[in-house]
């Protein structure tokens, strides 16, 4: 295998890889629901009882 083959090859399996990010705006949409997944997952657990020994932010 030549140096360009393995090159194209590994640039491939990226876009492989990488397939639901097309350009720099849906990395940013892409970041944006992240983010909101983690807030709706940290209020969630901020909701939910627990034994108040192990609730350290009840003190």
């Amino acid at each position: 295998m030549t140096h360009e083959n393995k090159h194209q090859r590994h640039e491939d399996e990226e876009n492989i890889e990488n397939e639901m990010v097309d350009d720099y705006s849906d990395i940013v949409e892409l970041g944006k629901e992240m983010e909101q997944i983690s807030e709706e997952n940290d209020e969630d657990k901020l909701n939910k009882t627990h034994d108040s020994e192990t609730r350290s932010d009840l003190d």
